[in-house]
């Protein structure tokens, strides 16, 4: 009996093999988390990241465009999640020398846009005194953000006036 070459058995074990399948669990799960990560993350309505930060009731026209955010409670000012400077070593003065280093920091990072068209969100506590408000946006204003708002809570049941 003549002995199939080696080439007629490479065949022959090539026909017995089954084709690879896909696992389709690990894709599935991967999906999943990407689904609830991005239902998650995205939304519409900027708010405090702080639970001490009460924000001023007003009523309000239009939405807060995306612009740099400035949080300030009684302790510290955030700059886009990241904190700046403590209020309790704050030296005084007309400015805020760390939060304008921050804030031509973050300008530098978007040179397309004007100096004076710049603008910032500041997220204050409604019981921060007035004067530092004024130091906030005297530094940013020295940074080159002209254009500053000031977010509020708008009061429910109520329509702006026209």
């Amino acid at each position: 009996m003549k002995q199939p070459s080696h080439r007629t058995r490479r065949l022959q074990r090539a026909r017995k093999r089954k084709p690879p399948m896909l696992n389709l669990v690990s894709l599935m799960d991967i999906f999943t988390i990407l689904v609830f990560f991005l239902l998650v993350n995205s939304s519409d309505v900027q708010q405090p990241q702080g639970q001490a930060l009460k924000l001023p009731e007003a009523s309000v026209e239009t939405p807060l465009d995306e612009t740099l955010v400035v949080q300030v409670d009684g302790r510290s000012i955030v700059v886009q999640g990241r904190k700046v400077t403590d209020l309790d070593t704050d030296p005084g003065g007309d400015r805020i020398p760390s939060l304008e280093a921050e804030l031509r920091y973050q300008a530098e990072r978007n040179p397309e846009q004007e100096p004076g068209a710049r603008a910032i969100t500041l997220m204050a506590d409604r019981d921060i005194p007035f004067a530092l408000l004024q130091r906030i946006m005297s530094s940013a204003n020295q940074a080159g953000f002209g254009q500053i708002s000031l977010a509020v809570v708008g009061k429910a049941g109520e329509k702006p006036a026209s």
